[in-house]
């Protein structure tokens, strides 16, 4: 009889065993758009953020003008304005034909001299690369979305992350108060990389918005969790068959001959 008796200690440990096992499966196992098609909204807004600062090529951030800032970047006050960035510059060219200065946006940008960046330059450049490295972390790991499943508190820390995004973002518009623009006869006006920076900040803080207004329940999993805990409760309310062993057996059947004798013989 002891070899047909199952230990406690086993039961519990395969129980434990299928719960851990369920628990990974729950978060391993891929399912498309398991929280509906809602996560797409601030997916797809992110990726559009960060797409609004790949398209800049380093030196079209403003336009500055100024003979004063203009000398001190180029050395020469022969330019009537530059194109700046935050890491680099483009000087324009002059066409004779047309008695006119244009950029050439095929050339390449020219590095700044180290002398004039100043602190608040510094903390533009900064603030503009952990702009990037929250923008490229949240825009591919909202991607995960469409196949997996996230809890509330992953879902508001994405969104948190979103917001970051956008006041990191923000920082970058330091380099306007920076010495090359605050000086004297000196501007600085909103080229095509700023105002893509402005775009690209409208779109982080209405990802958040979108996160952190709403989480959108993961019904595919809630029902494919419930099936499962269904099928486990039918199973545990099955009885178990008892076990007859070969020895009983033999007892059960003298006593049914026994039996069918006895009615005989009456």
């Amino acid at each position: 009889m002891g070899r047909f008796r199952r230990n406690r200690n086993d039961d519990e440990a395969s129980d434990d065993f299928g719960a851990k096992r369920k628990g990974l499966k729950a978060h391993l196992d891929c399912r498309i758009l398991p929280h509906g098609f809602y996560p797409l909204i601030p997916t797809i807004l992110s990726s559009m953020a960060l797409w609004t600062s790949t398209v800049q090529d380093g030196c079209d951030y403003g336009r500055l003008e100024g003979e004063d800032s203009i000398s001190k970047v180029t050395g020469s006050d022969v330019f009537p304005f530059l194109e700046v960035g935050l890491y680099n510059y483009r000087a324009p060219v002059f066409y004779a034909t047309e008695n006119e200065w244009k950029l050439a946006f095929t050339y390449d940008c020219q590095n700044y001299p180290n002398e004039i960046i100043d602190t608040w330059w510094k903390i533009g450049k900064y603030l503009t690369i952990a702009s990037a490295v929250f923008a490229g972390t949240l825009a591919f790991f909202l991607w995960f979305t469409t196949c997996t499943t996230f809890s509330i508190r992953t879902w508001r820390f994405c969104g948190a992350q979103a917001f970051l995004a956008a006041f990191f973002r923000a920082g970058s518009f330091f380099f306007f108060t920076s010495s090359i623009c605050r000086g004297q006869g000196n501007e600085c006006i909103f080229a095509f990389g700023s105002k893509v920076d402005i775009l690209g900040i409208i779109l982080w803080i209405m990802a958040g918005f979108s996160i952190i207004g709403h989480y959108p329940d993961p019904k595919l999993r809630k029902a494919f969790d419930e099936e499962e805990m269904q099928s486990a409760e039918e199973m545990a309310n099955l009885q178990p068959k008892q076990l007859v062993l070969p020895g009983q057996m033999m007892q059960g059947g003298l006593s049914s001959r026994q039996t069918s004798q006895t009615s005989f013989v009456a």
